[in-house]
């Protein structure tokens, strides 16, 4: 029987959209840095096209991706419904408490 022949980087890229997987079943986001990112896309790549690819990825395995500059951190998410974003902030604002100070005598 006669098996395909699989790349080390289609090992690491299935491994990594498995921790993805996982890891957004318990959070909206899953943050990849810099060095798990360079296990599947070399650092010696340009940035640009290091970004294509891992656009490309997160294409296939419909998720939206969105990049940081420190080092380069893809923050990987499920996408949104519709076109746009709702922004939610999960802490109330906390009541203003005025101290006051002695009077002048």
């Amino acid at each position: 029987m006669d098996k395909p022949i699989r790349k080390r980087g289609d090992s690491l890229m299935r491994k990594l959209a498995d921790l993805i997987e996982t890891e957004l079943e318990n959070q909206e986001i899953c943050a990849v840095y810099n060095s798990q990112l360079a296990r599947v896309w070399p650092k010696n790549l340009s940035r640009s096209i290091r970004e294509q690819q891992i656009k490309r990825f997160a294409k296939r395995h419909k998720l939206a991706v969105t990049f940081y500059d420190v080092g380069l951190c893809a923050i990987f998410e499920k996408p949104h419904q519709g076109d746009s974003r709702a922004v939610v902030l999960p802490l109330k604002p906390k009541p203003i408490v005025q101290t006051r100070g002695k009077k002048p005598n």
